[in-house]
């Protein structure tokens, strides 16, 4: 997507973090064998830290480290315009002054989603800016202040702000400050007058009715008005005050109740920038080899499966380095375009690919001579011009060879079907038997056992009868059905009688007849 990440390393925990990393490392590790010792420190995080470091250099990405808490300097470069966003999900990173901030980051090829909350919109919908929130976080409480003030919830807090005509909540706890001061001077008290049932102004009807009201400015009787009008007598007045600072009132004195109120420590961990301008390293080309020995040591993974692994990082490095315009001899060389694929509904390249160095095969399959991925089409096509064109340039002549053959295809004529072309010829064929149509007997005792010459002379009759009939029928095309249906018409010899029905190749085409044709057996 043509983003670039750089991670940022913890540095040392500020110590007012000390009571929240000491449950943290309760929660995570049990608690500490050392009578009244509390984990406070990161060793066994920084042993990870490490370990991610190792991983990020074979990958190429760049990183760097801050001075305290990673969310300030996340914050500080977004704030200064060397990164766009930061991926947190730490609430912290706005109070260090971050613009954008990118949460909930779920990398899930089928669901990829996350919240992106910038300041302006906070400041628009909500009214905080950065010193709000960071007094929010003093009311709410935060690492550096778990319980914040006690009894004061979200609900109340945002009330606050809404009141604060233009404020923000650091500018009301410093006056808040001083107020504290004068807490115990006696409240300003204001004694309740009788007020007029029809205008609601200081006096009684009757009085009213006489001598008339200032307020309403007239000389007898007075001008009705709704209970709601707003009276300006000195008691409702200061009524209309505290009704209106009854929020402000309640958290007040909560905050004074609060031992360490407002927490300057904490706001000020918040406000002032530990980190210092550093300059960003540009991304590298992943290291096969090293990623390699990392991931067995690490991952006990196979040095194959790292190099399939790391083989998608190292082609689109190549790719986009290519597309920016800078190509050199290290860069992976495309044989061809395979085939076109679609991935995540992305047109994409099945790709060969010349075998990077460094990479080892299967060790239960046979050598391949190249490697093979997919790649998204629009990046591939901008990396390497010429084998999209070459590939564009051989499925065309493909496509044309194809098409030739179409034209070139004589246009068939449908095949007639066998039972059509048979029934078409038996009704040009006029049957005619020539004599009476004798019983046929099948009974073995009424026949007569031939005599050998009588036998012989039948197998030879036969035999070319056989072949008068084929030449027949090649004359004439007719197919063997024909033929075989006709089997039973009689012979004209009634010494063979008997047995005319079992030798249907003594059927014989005979021309006598010069409009219809006859069957006859052979002499």
């Amino acid at each position: 997507m043509g983003i670039k990440l750089v991670f940022v390393m913890e540095g040392e925990a500020p110590r007012l973090k000390a009571d929240t990393m000491s449950k943290r490392n309760e929660m995570r590790y049990g608690p500490s064998k050392k009578v009244g010792a509390a984990r406070t420190g990161r060793s066994l995080f920084k042993a990870m830290l490490k370990e991610c470091l190792e991983l990020l250099e074979c990958l190429g990405v760049p990183w760097v480290q801050a001075a305290g808490e990673a969310e300030a300097m996340c914050a500080y470069l977004n704030a200064k315009g060397h990164v766009d966003g930061c991926i947190t999900n730490d609430g912290d990173v706005f109070l260090y002054g971050a613009q954008t901030v990118y949460r909930n980051f779920a990398m899930n090829a089928k669901d990829p989603h996350l919240d992106c909350y910038t300041m302006s919109s906070v400041k628009e919908k909500l009214g905080c800016d950065r010193e709000s929130l960071i007094g929010l976080a003093v009311l709410l409480g935060c690492d550096y202040l778990p319980k914040g003030v006690p009894g004061v919830g979200k609900e109340q807090a945002l009330k606050l702000i809404e009141t604060l005509r233009g404020q923000n909540l650091l500018q009301r706890f410093e006056q808040w400050k001083e107020q504290f001061q004068c807490d115990d001077n006696p409240p300003l008290v204001v004694k309740r007058v009788i007020h007029c049932s029809e205008c609601h102004h200081p006096g009684s009807y009757k009085e009213h009715e006489h001598n008339g009201c200032k307020f309403c400015e007239t000389v007898r009787c007075c001008k009705p008005s709704d209970s709601k009008h707003c009276c300006p007598c000195a008691w409702h007045q200061l009524e209309r005050v505290k009704q209106a600072n009854a929020v402000e009132d309640s958290i007040r004195k909560k905050a004074k109740s609060c031992e360490g109120f407002p927490f300057s420590e904490v706001i000020q961990e918040f406000l002032v920038n530990k980190n210092k301008l550093i300059s960003i390293k540009e991304c590298r080309r992943p290291n096969l080899l090293s990623f390699q020995i990392f991931a067995s040591e690490k991952m006990e993974w196979t040095k194959h499966y790292a190099c399939k692994k790391l083989l998608g990082l190292l082609t689109c490095y190549d790719m986009i380095q290519r597309k920016s315009g800078y190509i050199d001899s290290k860069q992976l060389q495309a044989i061809r375009i395979v085939k076109t694929r679609i991935k995540n509904g992305i047109p994409c390249f099945e790709i060969e690919w010349q075998k990077p160095e460094h990479y080892v095969d299967p060790e239960d399959e046979p050598v391949e001579l190249f490697v093979v991925t997919v790649e998204e089409e629009s990046l591939f096509q901008a990396a390497y011009p010429d084998i999209v064109a070459l590939y564009q340039e051989e499925k065309s002549e493909v496509l044309q060879k194809k098409q030739k053959k179409r034209k070139n295809r004589p246009e068939g004529k449908e095949l007639p079907n066998a039972c059509d072309e048979v029934t078409n010829l038996l009704s040009q064929i006029n049957l005619k038997p020539t004599n009476r149509i004798l019983p046929v007997k099948h009974s073995m005792s009424n026949t007569k056992a031939p005599s050998e010459d009588q036998t012989q002379q039948r197998s030879t009759g036969s035999k070319d009868a056989a072949l008068a009939a084929a030449s027949c029928l090649t004359a004439v095309h007719m197919p063997a059905s024909a033929a075989l249906a006709d089997s039973s018409v009689p012979s004209q010899s009634t010494k063979y009688s008997e047995i005319s029905s079992s030798v249907p190749a003594g059927l014989q085409l005979s021309s006598t007849d010069g409009k219809g044709t006859s069957f006859s057996t052979s002499p």
